[in-house]
């Protein structure tokens, strides 16, 4: 019996290895391609793999393309790198686009392997994704993505480094993987993931970014800029011109602000705006704290399904600040000289006043409003459940 187990044992060992024997090595394919556009646009797309962005010189946008693949067989694997070549091609909106030419005819799934990389493509929270596919449609044909290798998925995905001339108008991308923004970018810059972070370190002109899934950071960006992940934290370390955030779940920081209009929206998760200027801030979330912090502001929207408002601006500049929270806090700290006029409306929660100059209107014994100088910064609280307090920058 013990010998039939061993025989039993030594033939699934050796159906495994002749298996993972039946592919062959993996190769790449080096190839460089000046794109041209496609109407105002020069418009690309990739399947699987890694971009990234560079400053480039000239009025030409070239795409350096490492292909890696990985047949049954040394001919099967020629075929794959062969084929890959710059075709033109439409999105799902039927814009016109350069697309890297999976022969997605041939094939109806492909291997890109992400498990075992240094840094995974996938955000934390969907690392479960790493032992699974993805389903997409590419060049009008429905494919699997796999990061495990499967018999019928050849290994196949290319990495691209896109270089980007100063005021071109360029629309990127890419079904699966990262997309990293290096140097200082200066183009009318569109990005498109179905999954994985996007970075980009400094970019200048109209910025517009959208995942599916996965963070987005970026270190500076003057322009206008528009962000949406479907999950995903979003960072921006500074932010020059109108911007808005939008993320399904996920928390957002913008710091060192200086816009007309920014706007942010999250289905769950904190909001920090820090530091800086705006005429108009909006920020709402389903659940999580909103925080702005040392922003100089005209007008301001805080909105929280359940969370804490806090805000700490000298208010000089302000006419009308809005905060309202199903749950939780409303903290305001303004400045030695602020002149408001504050009313709160609360279930439950009592509305304080740090400012001993303030003249109180009350009902009852409860205290629902009150007004200081000429009460030119309008601020009206809601809470469900929960206490207002304004009071003097230092001495919360």
């Amino acid at each position: 019996m013990r010998q039939s187990a061993r025989i039993s044992g030594l033939a699934l060992m050796g159906l495994v290895l002749a298996v993972s024997g039946s592919w062959a090595a993996e190769k790449t394919n080096n190839f460089r391609q000046t794109l041209t556009p496609l109407g105002n646009q020069v418009r690309i797309a990739n399947l699987a793999g890694r971009i990234e962005l560079v400053p480039g010189g000239g009025s030409d946008v070239v795409v350096e393309a490492t292909v890696h693949a990985e047949g049954r067989n040394d001919g099967e694997t020629q075929r794959l790198l062969q084929e890959m070549k710059w075709v033109r091609s439409r999105d799902k909106e039927g814009r016109e686009e350069w697309a890297l030419a999976y022969p997605v005819d041939d094939y109806k799934a492909f291997h890109y392997p992400r498990k075992n990389q240094d840094e995974s493509d996938l955000p934390d929270f969907l690392s479960f994704l790493e032992n699974g596919y993805s389903s997409t449609y590419y060049r009008g044909e429905k494919v699997r993505i796999y990061s495990q290798r499967r018999s019928s998925a050849p290994t196949l995905y290319a990495n691209l480094k896109i270089s980007l001339p100063a005021g071109s108008q360029v629309a990127v991308r890419n079904v699966i993987g990262p997309v990293n923004g290096t140097g200082a970018l200066q183009a009318n810059l569109t990005i498109k993931t179905g999954s994985g972070d996007v970075r980009i370190a400094s970019h200048a002109g109209q910025l517009n970014v959208d995942t599916g899934s996965g963070n987005v950071t970026v270190g500076a960006v003057r322009g206008e800029t528009t962000i949406d992940t479907g999950s995903g934290d979003v960072t921006v370390r500074r932010m020059v011109g109108n911007g808005g955030v939008d993320t399904g779940s996920g928390n957002v920081t913008v710091e060192n602000v200086s816009a007309g209009r920014l706007s942010i929206d999250t289905g769950s998760g904190d909001v920090v705006v820090r530091q800086g200027t705006a005429s108009r801030v909006l920020a709402d979330t389903g659940s999580g704290n909103v925080s702005v912090l040392g922003v100089e502001l005209e007008e301001l929207d805080a909105d929280t399904g359940s969370g804490d408002v806090t805000v700490q601006s000298s208010l000089a500049k302000a006419r009308r600040v809005t905060a309202d929270t199903g749950s939780g806090n409303v903290r305001i700290s303004a400045g030695p000289d602020a002149s408001f006029d504050i009313e709160s409306d609360q279930g439950s929660g009592e509305l304080r006043v740090g400012y001993s100059d303030a003249v109180l209107r009350k009902s009852g014994r409860k205290v629902t409003g009150a007004k200081r100088g000429d009460g030119r910064t309008v601020i009206r609280v809601e809470t469900g459940s929960g206490d207002c307090i304004i009071t003097p920058r230092g001495e919360e």
